[in-house]
């Protein structure tokens, strides 16, 4: 693969709802350039983009993968997206290392909620905004209705950039209206010709349209429209590139990747107005690179500056080992150099660096400016880092955001003994997809697996499976819950055991008061007079606090409470420190069921956003689940509803809310606060822990 300057080329994201036929668009670009001799299919699993054996299996895209297309004076980077939500981080990433995100849109469905997503996420990190109205042969294919409802759908300004001839089994051809002409193409044939006698009325007011777009993008450029001038080829260009970077509309074109109709004029679009990467503003980078905490600031991409790249993806191949995949921001790069990673400061030798295409690695010599590469097998280089020239200065690049994971399952080992050989599995596991969160719950025994939704955690644990080649099982977390008394009680423990020679003997009177909630617990030693020596004071405290962590009614920990020590006895041969522990659990034991001890669950705080449409369903189904709705506030379509949730109530949140507003609702949620539980939601805990104690036993 050949060097290719900065202006020569483009990175496109290809995103959408799954199902729009990305991967079957990205496919027909392939072929139609003679990159693979026959076109595969999803549903033969053998396209260049899906190449997982899951992504093979489940018949969607799972992860982003790069798929350049070599031009003779360009390079187009196609990433082609997952259409899940749930691969949030493989979305965002892959957008945000282009310059352009290019929507596909089903001709017969419309915009679908993954497309939603996509645009917003665009948004986010003001990356223009394309649309290719796919699937233009189907049955009930309508082009117009398609802009009509992307405009709708976004509220933009939406302009063709190709027009359909013939729709749905008539669908043989576009009109390119930034060359007024009509392009027949089958695949790799394509034939120009005039524009059909019937569509040039319909060509040339869409073209007039496309004309005054450009015109807005440029303030010579309107004056010269206004005084009803001619605009240049080379003006309608720069006007449409400056009018899509700026957001003020939306190219559309038309295709099917299927019967591979429209693709000559989609790739006229992009090669003429695509951003090539010296058009971007900037890449988002710390103004103080050593302090990420400090001010966001817009790199330049630069091609006279130090190299520098940010790693936007990790791949774990069973043959070439771990890979990051970079955008170059600055300068450039070569195999077998030093580079420095700016996370930790850490300089390392880089192998060779490669293109790929797929699965597929070529060595390249150089990749220059706005140019994705990957090496291979950096030792602690993950995704979201920086890599750099280490002669200073060095730049960070600000990690991409991604919301905190909102679904859970605890995962465990069909068999207990083989728990050691899924370790490098996970880690490799997590190394790939940081959008994945694993913890271990000490109280609960639990480890916990968090993703983005159910899909992603099916993917995850089937991953798991693969590497370990171990049987995964998965059950609902546990939930946290406490227990707290309401009263004060007071009573004693007495500790006394005799055997022969030395005995045990520890005695103390404790009183239990309870505290506002959040304060954890408060010990007091109230002794005086001397009934019970200072120096076992430590003992008592210990000895309440491992009764705490034992429970009073289910064998949760006691949280939010006072226990005071005022009174005792003590043996001058028989006490010891493990007397008075024992004695101090008796006490408690002993005084706690008469405090009034209530089981508290813990409260979530969950954030909505959900379509106005669907408000109502949604504030149901939330009183449905016990919540309190503490607030909503409607920003344009949407509506962002705040709520408090038991987490023993959203079990199947992720699930019922996406069923209920059909995928168009995230949500996010964190812990906020412990609650008494209802008395019937008590008795049920109580229950359901006797029946694990007794499976434990």
């Amino acid at each position: 693969m050949k060097v290719y300057q900065t202006h020569q080329l483009r990175n496109v994201a290809l995103a959408g709802h799954s199902g729009t036929g990305k991967t079957t668009l990205a496919e027909a670009l392939l072929h139609i350039h003679n990159l693979v001799d026959r076109k595969g299919t999803v549903e033969a699993g053998n396209t260049q983009s899906d190449y997982d054996p899951l992504e093979k299996d489940r018949q969607c895209s799972i992860n982003a993968t790069l798929l350049p297309i070599e031009l003779p004076e360009h390079k187009i980077n196609i990433l082609d997206c997952p259409g899940f939500r749930d691969f949030i981080g493989e979305i965002k990433n892959a957008i945000r290392a282009s310059e352009l995100a290019l929507l596909v849109v089903d001709a017969e469905s419309g915009v679908e909620v993954g497309t939603e997503f996509a645009w917003a996420f665009a948004n986010e990190y003001n990356i223009p905004v394309a649309v290719v109205v796919n699937k233009m042969d189907r049955e009930r294919a309508d082009f117009q209705r398609t802009l009509n409802n992307v405009s709708e759908i976004f509220d933009a300004h939406v302009i063709p950039v190709t027009l359909p001839i013939g729709e749905g089994p008539d669908f043989k051809g576009v009109i390119d209206l930034l060359d007024m002409k009509a392009i027949y193409d089958e695949g790799a044939n394509k034939k120009v010709e005039d524009i059909p006698e019937e569509l040039l009325e319909q060509a040339e007011e869409a073209r007039r349209a496309l004309v005054e777009a450009a015109a807005e993008g440029d303030d010579d450029l309107t004056e010269k429209f206004l005084e009803n001038e001619t605009l240049t080829e080379e003006e309608l260009r720069l006007g449409l590139r400056k009018d899509m970077q700026s957001g003020r509309f939306v190219p559309v074109v038309c295709t099917s990747a299927e019967k591979e109709i429209g693709l000559a004029g989609l790739v006229h679009f992009l090669l003429e107005e695509c951003p090539s990467p010296d058009m971007r503003a900037g890449f988002r980078a710390y103004k103080d690179p050593k302090d990420d905490g400090s001010e966001v600031v817009l790199q330049k991409l630069d091609p006279d500056a130090p190299f520098s790249g940010f790693v936007f993806k990790t791949v774990n191949d069973d043959y070439a080992g771990r890979l990051s995949l970079f955008k170059v921001v600055t300068g450039s790069v070569t195999g077998d150099c030093q580079i420095l990673n700016a996370r930790d400061g850490q300089t390392m030798k880089a192998g060779h660096v490669f293109a790929l295409r797929g699965k597929s690695q070529v060595q390249v010599e150089r990749v220059m400016t706005g140019d994705i590469g990957a090496f291979a097998k950096l030792q602690n280089v993950h995704t979201g880092d920086t890599l750099a020239d280490p002669k200073p200065p060095t730049p960070r690049f600000e990690p991409t955001h991604l919301p905190p994971p909102s679904v859970h399952l605890a995962i465990r080992t069909k068999v207990k003994s083989e728990e050691d050989k899924i370790a490098v599995a996970i880690h490799r596991l997590l190394e790939q997809d940081p959008t994945l969160r694993l913890e271990r719950d000490p109280l609960l025994h639990q480890t916990i697996l968090s993703g983005h939704g159910d899909t992603h955690l099916e993917v995850a644990l089937d991953r798991l499976r693969l590497a370990s080649k171990v049987e995964v099982e998965a059950d609902p977390p546990r939930v946290q819950y406490r227990e707290t008394i309401t009263k004060t009680a007071q009573g004693q423990g007495r500790y006394k055991k005799q055997s022969g020679g030395r005995g045990q003997y520890g005695d103390c009177w404790i009183r239990l008061e309870p505290l506002e909630r959040g304060n954890g617990f408060e010990f007091k030693w109230e002794i005086v007079g001397g009934v019970i020596p200072t120096n076992f004071q430590s003992s008592v405290e210990k000895g309440l606090r491992e009764a705490l962590n034992r429970g009073i009614l289910a064998g949760y920990p006691v949280i939010d409470m006072a226990a005071a020590c005022y009174d005792g006895s003590y043996h001058s041969v028989d006490s010891s420190d493990m007397a008075f522990q024992v004695a101090a659990s008796l006490a408690f034991k002993n005084v706690a069921p008469q405090a009034g001890p209530v089981i508290l669950e813990p409260i979530m705080r969950v954030h909505v956003e959900v379509p106005a449409d669907y408000m109502g369903d949604v504030l149901g189904y939330i009183s449905q689940r016990r919540g309190r709705v503490s607030g909503n506030e409607q920003e344009g379509r949407k509506v962002s509803v705040s709520a408090d949730v038991p987490q023993g109530e959203m079990g199947t949140f992720s699930r019922d809310l996406r069923s209920m507003t059909q995928g168009r609702s995230v949500f996010s949620a964190e812990f906020s606060h412990y609650e008494p539980c209802p008395p019937n939601v008590q008795e049920q805990v109580i229950k359901e822990a006797r029946i694990q104690h007794e499976e434990a036993d």
